[in-house]
């Protein structure tokens, strides 16, 4: 096996570093494999290594600090890297590792387009990116509701499934309308697509491309 993966800074995606050797150092000192000539990368700063089943990273105990997508990398630890993965050296570069003999992972979508909801996990899709942060509670149920709706849902069936403890003459019209608002919001957030579409006088259906 001879796996072969690149280094792409994040900032200029032309500059990039081809991960050919058995280990690559990265650090500001001129003779390391990989050099970063900056005040907060450490002359010895993290090592790349090339193994038969993929690469790993581990920090060489630097002054600044490596991340992982975000999380800190305890010095002296290997980890192992995922493509797509972003590395952050010392708080002042981006590296993005790229493995291109590697099948990227991610979740088994059911829809490239329009919502989609796993129901063992409840997370949400729209136009298979994910909705982050999750729904709240409410927004979750109406939009769950919507999703296993084949036509049209009442106000009064809103009402049903979101306020199920409450009186529904007691729930207000600004209350339902603020949801609706509030869901829809989230959603644009993710997609500019909307998917929600308001039947006046009737209630709301959700929209399933085809």
């Amino acid at each position: 096996m001879n796996p072969v993966a690149w280094l792409v800074l994040t900032e200029n995606p032309t500059q990039r570093w081809l991960l050919d050797a058995p280990e690559t150092i990265i650090g500001r000192h001129a003779d390391t494999g990989i050099t970063l000539p900056l005040p907060r990368i450490s002359r010895r700063h993290a090592r790349i290594a090339r193994t038969e089943t993929g690469f790993t990273l581990t920090d060489l105990g630097s002054t600044n600090g490596t991340f992982i997508n975000g999380n800190p990398l305890p010095p002296n630890t290997a980890q192992r890297l995922t493509g797509g993965d972003e590395i952050v050296l010392g708080g002042s570069v981006s590296l993005r590792f790229e493995d291109p003999e590697e099948t990227a992972q991610g979740p088994a979508l059911g829809k490239l387009r329009g919502i989609w909801i796993n129901p063992e996990t409840h997370a949400v899709w729209v136009d298979a990116l994910p909705v982050d942060p999750p729904l709240s509670a409410a927004q979750f149920t109406l939009l769950n509701l919507l999703y296993r709706t084949s036509g049209i849902v009442s106000r009064a069936e809103i009402i049903s499934a979101v306020w199920h403890n409450a009186d529904p003459a007691g729930v207000r019209e600004e209350e339902v309308d603020g949801l609706i608002k509030r869901l829809r919001q989230r959603l644009r957030q993710t997609a500019k697509n909307d998917y929600i579409q308001v039947i006046r006088g009737r209630g709301l259906r959700l929209i399933h491309p085809e």
